[in-house]
């Protein structure tokens, strides 16, 4: 029986066939992802600011979780750093940083770094970890890596 979790993957549209490698990887061990996130299979053509805004702040409210594919093109990139900072508004929100293949520590997206749960490497152990709530800390290739900022607190 497969794991099912309603996710906003925020990418880069540049990334968007990492958005169907994740899912699948994923799905091959039984963790079936709802995705709600614009890619170009689910295009978003508007071009007014506050309307795109308004797509995604209900898409990203759906998700329990949202996972940044941290890769090249993330960094310095205006709408995922918008979309991190907006699922921080939500105490029950999970933000997981998933590093793409090939990518380096300084690809990540500085709002990241103060708000997600866990960074995780490319591997499907990792990333089901971190969904399922672990605060892991990897960089790019699974080595052990600080957190920069305090563990949550559960209560």
């Amino acid at each position: 029986m497969s794991e099912t979790h309603n996710v906003f993957v925020s990418h880069r549209h540049e990334d968007d066939k990492l958005v169907g490698d994740l899912k699948k990887m994923l799905a091959g061990r039984g963790v079936d992802i709802r995705d709600s996130s614009v890619t170009s299979d689910n295009p978003n053509n508007a071009n007014n600011t506050e309307y795109i805004k308004s797509i995604l702040r209900d898409r990203i409210e759906w998700a329990g979780k949202v996972i940044v594919i941290i890769s090249p093109d993330t960094r310095n990139q205006e709408w995922v750093d918008w979309e991190i900072e907006y699922a921080n508004k939500f105490d029950n929100k999970q933000i997981i940083g998933v590093w793409a293949p090939g990518t380096e520590p300084g690809d990540m997206p500085e709002p990241l770094r103060d708000y997600a749960h866990a960074i995780v490497n490319w591997d499907a152990d990792a990333i089901i970890g971190a969904i399922n709530g672990e605060e892991n800390w990897t960089d790019p290739d699974g080595h052990d890596a600080p957190t920069t900022r305090p563990p949550s607190v559960k209560c």
